[in-house]
Formats: C-alpha cells, sequence, structure tokens
C-alpha cells in the first residue's frame, strides 16, 4: 500500500472573478515551493489555437460562460500527471463544481496526496468591479497591471517591453456581474462539500496583509520571505 506524503500540500483557493486568487496563489507557491496550476490560464492558451473547438472555447470565455465538468477535469489531471508535484500544489481556478471537486478528491486519491486546505477570498462585489474594470494585461508578455492598484510607468504601454495594454473581453462590467452570479449560485454547494477544510479570508485589505494571514493559515510558523518580491 502506498502512503500519502505527510509534507505535501494542496491548496485550494475559492473566491468570485477578481478575489485575488491568482495573486495569492503566486506570492504562496513562491514561499512554498510549490507550483501553481491556473486552468484560466491554461484554458485561455488552449483558446489562442487555431481550431474548431479552440474557437468554442473562445467564445465561451470571451462571454463570461463556465467551460463544462470534462473540458476542465481532463486539462487538470493531463497536467498533474505530467508533472507529478510530489511536495503538493495550488489550485487557481478549480474545482468549480461540486462535480469538479468530487472528481479532484478521486484524483488526489490516485496519485496519493492529501485532501486540499480550501481558502475562500471573500471580496464585496465593489470590490471586484474596481479590481476587474481596471485590469490591463500586456499584449505582447503577459504582465498584468490594474489602472487603480498597479499602473504601468508607461500609461498604456508595457513598462517591461512596451507592448499595448489591452482590456480581456470577460473583464467588462456586465460579463463581471454574470460571472459572479454563477459564481455565488454555484459557491454555496461547493463550500458545502469541503465543510470545516474552508478557512474563509476577508480579501477587502490590502495584498500583502492577506498574503501573511494565508501562508500563516496554510504553514503556521513560516516567513513570507519571497512573496512580496
Amino acid at each position: 500500500m502506498v502512503v500519502k506524503s505527510e509534507s505535501a500540500r494542496v491548496v485550494l483557493f475559492l473566491g468570485a472573478p477578481g478575489s485575488g486568487k491568482g495573486t495569492q496563489a503566486s506570492w504562496l507557491s513562491a514561499s512554498l515551493g510549490i507550483p501553481t496550476l491556473s486552468t484560466g490560464e491554461i484554458l485561455r492558451a488552449e483558446a489562442k489555437r487555431n481550431c474548431s473547438e479552440s474557437f468554442q472555447l473562445r467564445q465561451l470565455l470571451g462571454t463570461g460562460q463556465l467551460v463544462d465538468d470534462a473540458t476542465v477535469c481532463a486539462v487538470v489531471a493531463a497536467w498533474l500527471k505530467r508533472e507529478n508535484p510530489r511536495r503538493g500544489f495550488i489550485l487557481d481556478g478549480f474545482p468549480r463544481t461540486t462535480a469538479q471537486a468530487q472528481y479532484l478528491d478521486a484524483l488526489l486519491d490516485e496519485l496519493h496526496l492529501p485532501r486540499p486546505t480550501v481558502l475562500h477570498l471573500d471580496v464585496s462585489t465593489t470590490g471586484i468591479l474596481r479590481r476587474l474594470t481596471g485590469r490591463r494585461q500586456c499584449a505582447v508578455c503577459g504582465t498584468v497591471y490594474n489602472l487603480v492598484s498597479k499602473p504601468s510607468l508607461r500609461g498604456s504601454r508595457c513598462q517591461k517591453d512596451g507592448g499595448a495594454l489591452t482590456q480581456r473581453d470577460d473583464d467588462s462590467e456586465g460579463v463581471i456581474l454574470h460571472r459572479m452570479e454563477q459564481f455565488h449560485r454555484m459557491s454555496a454547494p461547493l463550500l458545502a462539500h469541503y465543510g470545516s477544510s474552508v478557512a474563509r479570508i476577508d480579501g477587502d485589505r490590502e495584498a500583502t496583509a492577506l498574503a501573511d494571514e494565508i501562508l500563516d493559515t496554510v504553514a503556521p510558523g513560516r516567513t513570507r520571505h519571497l512573496a512580496a518580491a
């Protein structure tokens, strides 16, 4: 019988679009030295391919619709089996439904990894709209800025390579509100699935304060050396 590693950590971020999951997952990854799986990034990369399936996926993502469970689960399983992260990993954007959560439970058992520590970033609607409508991304390197909290030093151009800063299709106010409605409708059964494993984090605070609380929740006593870099 294979015994699960007691030192491995699986961390799952839950939160509405714009709650800061990506930023916090990146900082926690640097602090713990374990990789992050962002299903959003993987699906957006897949949507850029020149085929009919990618065109359909592009339409879904552009309108804020959720990708079906089978597609997302296949993406996650392929990544985990390819990367084989024995020390653990961080999930950003998965699972979003109870069916996906059940699939993840079985997959973690198959890979002899522990059940996840679940972090729920709870952010107000006002805070979400302020963050996402101001988000801009470099068309060349993909660096993300925010017109309010993290503007580029070169205005409408990326300060790294001068690429044009663009707004993602799914960052318009109408799409954001639609995605938030979907999240709140689907999050209740998902939070119930994980029950006492969920740690609620007040996400309407400054990002570095959140990072400190998250690290203390996941790994008490650890110092955040790389998170603010």
